[in-house]
């Protein structure tokens, strides 16, 4: 589905990822774990056109995404959704109007019947129901996140890309959150692909996982073949939520 080959970028002169070479399979669910200001997020904004790379491609179905013209790159991002980090929903908006928002831009939908029946489907998809009506100031952080989630899927997308899904989330929000990404892989046959720092969200959901460090991906395999890993970064890292929470609990 996805096949990301020698990948770099920097910002003023500071080099963010160092030649990222990854492949994301077809109908599965990858998650990309790394430390804060390891290249996560930036790597995540190549994969749907909003960065452009120094050098390295993305390839999308065969498709160089960053060869694309301008309006060629826009209808192909159709073929994505995206659950942002704060699920960035538009606080003047109600849930109905966030969820409707791209079948109106994008899809140019103006039968309001047609619009009702398609977010309701979407918000039954990601558990919620009569919430229509209320602002995103009236949800709690993991109804936001289902609201994000089904406008990110409103348009019938083929890959899902989820920013830090679960940052900011109590623990039983956080399963309920891998529960539903597992689930829209399942019942949709999406791909998706994971930004996360969390460690055990990642092995709840994973069928991959890669690991970036210092601009690189480092390992990447199956759940059990990351967790096998000898690299002492990679260790480091899966073992320093333990080590942590000795600390706080001696």
């Amino acid at each position: 589905m996805i096949e990301i080959h020698n990948l770099h970028k920097s910002f003023d002169g500071h080099e963010v990822l160092k030649g990222v070479n990854l492949t994301i399979p077809d109908g599965k669910i990858t998650v990309v774990i790394g430390g804060s200001g390891s290249g996560k997020t930036v790597f995540l904004r190549h994969l749907i056109g909003l960065l452009k790379p120094d050098f390295g491609r993305v390839l999308v179905d065969r498709v160089n995404i960053h060869a694309l013209p301008r309006q060629e790159l826009s209808e192909f991002r159709k073929r994505f959704g995206m659950l942002f980090q704060s699920a960035a929903l538009f606080d003047s908006l109600d849930v109905f109007e966030n969820v409707a928002f791209p079948l109106i831009e994008h899809r140019k939908m103006r039968d309001i019947d047609s619009i009702r029946r398609i977010v309701e489907e979407k918000l039954a998809l990601v558990g919620l129901s009569d919430i229509t009506h209320k602002l995103p100031s009236e949800l709690s952080g993991g109804m936001r996140k289902r609201v994000g989630l089904a406008r990110a899927i409103a348009l019938d997308p083929k890959i899902i890309l989820y920013d830090e899904p679960t940052t900011g989330l109590d623990p039983i929000s956080t399963v309920a959150i891998d529960n539903l990404i597992l689930s829209m892989q399942q019942r949709l046959g999406v791909t998706s692909v994971v930004i996360s720092h969390d460690v055990d969200s990642a092995f709840r959901i994973a069928d991959q996982i890669a690991m970036i460090a210092d601009g690189r991906i480092i390992v990447s395999g199956t759940p059990d073949e990351v967790r096998a890993s000898e690299i002492p970064a990679v260790q480091h890292f899966l073992t320093a939520r333990d080590v942590a929470e000795r600390g706080h609990n001696p």
